[in-house]
């Protein structure tokens, strides 16, 4: 099976080979789970997956809401509390505010969407949210897929 071409550096940030590895093993569609210890940079990884429209990341703590926009070259917004997205290229945001928020939302206004920390996935609020939407692409992210 042939995985997606990689995305040009972000920001100078190299990436390693079991980063390259992982983006290239990753299917044109689906949803998949996808196991990095903590420390191997989950997060500039799921920045280098190439895109054909917009990327929802979710996540369930504030820093980690935060954290992504450092890594991506296109404008990226912010759904949690007071903080509302702008139709940006990626959009970060906390489940319970999303969940409150899915009727902002065309179930089709992202093509990608990343959930970090997969233990909270089967979450009711984040169940909603994927039932709601219909990406190419669903990845959850965990360094403990148990």
């Amino acid at each position: 099976m042939h995985g997606m071409p990689l995305s040009p550096s972000r920001h100078g940030i190299s990436l390693r080979p079991y980063q390259e590895e992982c983006l290239a093993s990753i299917p044109e569609r689906g949803a998949f789970l996808i196991q990095m210890a903590t420390g191997l940079g989950k997060t500039v990884t799921f920045s280098r997956i190439p895109r054909r429209g917009r990327m929802l990341i979710l996540a369930h703590r504030d820093e980690l809401v935060h954290q992504p926009g450092k890594y991506f070259d296109v404008p990226v917004g912010v759904e949690m509390g007071p903080l509302s997205s702008h139709e940006e290229d990626v959009v970060c945001a906390s489940v319970p505010s999303m969940v409150r928020r899915l009727h902002r939302f065309p179930p089709e206004s992202f093509d990608v969407i990343i959930t970090d920390e997969a233990h909270h996935a089967a979450a009711s609020t984040c169940l909603k949210i994927y039932d709601h939407f219909r990406p190419r692409l669903h990845l959850v992210f965990t360094a403990a897929p148990n």
